[in-house]
């Protein structure tokens, strides 16, 4: 099994990886509105989803089921931009990347498309912390130093990021140092 099949990357939204990764190391720091570990695991949740739908869904048709997807993510790709919704980290999330990032967002159909894995660029690897209390969120890009991932972006604030650093290459080594943020 390669690490970028999607069953390799779906085990790895659910625990540590056991494997080594390759040399270099997309990294994003995560600043979130909530608790570290809450942070982690909805944003696990939801991309493990994510790549559910991905391992069985036909992107040749029209249509690709996004109902599995967390309540809350799709509440937050429906509406108006400004208008909020209950869920207020999200909600403020959601306000963060409209303003950091884009001035839409993102639809659950448009946005579960960018998971072909014939088109993603990156897979998931996995979600640390920091000495300064960030979370720190690793893909593997296959070592390239900028890789298309506006998806991972529309994902990473509406689990509730207040701010996302640009993504930088860190050496694997620096991920083992760190401690996984798991469910």
């Amino acid at each position: 099994m390669s690490r970028y099949d999607l069953a390799n990357e779906l085990s790895r939204l659910g625990t540590r990886a056991s494997e080594e990764p390759i040399k270099l190391l997309g990294l994003l720091i995560v600043d979130p509105a909530s608790d570290l570990s809450e942070y982690a695991v909805r944003l696990r949740h939801l991309l493990s989803e994510a790549v559910k739908i991905a391992r069985t869904a036909d992107f040749d048709e029209e249509n690709v089921a996004t109902a599995s997807l967390p309540s809350w993510f799709l509440e937050l790709t429906t509406g108006t931009p400004e208008v909020p919704n209950s869920d207020t980290v999200g909600s403020e999330g959601k306000r963060q990347y409209l303003a950091a990032r884009d001035d839409r967002p993102w639809d659950a159909e448009e946005w579960i498309y960018t998971f072909d894995p014939e088109l993603r660029s990156w897979s998931w690897w996995d979600a640390t912390t920091n000495d300064q209390g960030k979370v720190c969120v690793w893909v593997d890009t296959k070592g390239e130093p900028r890789v298309p991932m506006e998806e991972l972006w529309w994902a990473l604030y509406t689990a509730g990021a207040r701010s996302v650093q640009p993504m930088s290459l860190e050496y694997a080594d620096v991920w083992h140092q760190q401690m996984s943020l798991l469910p």
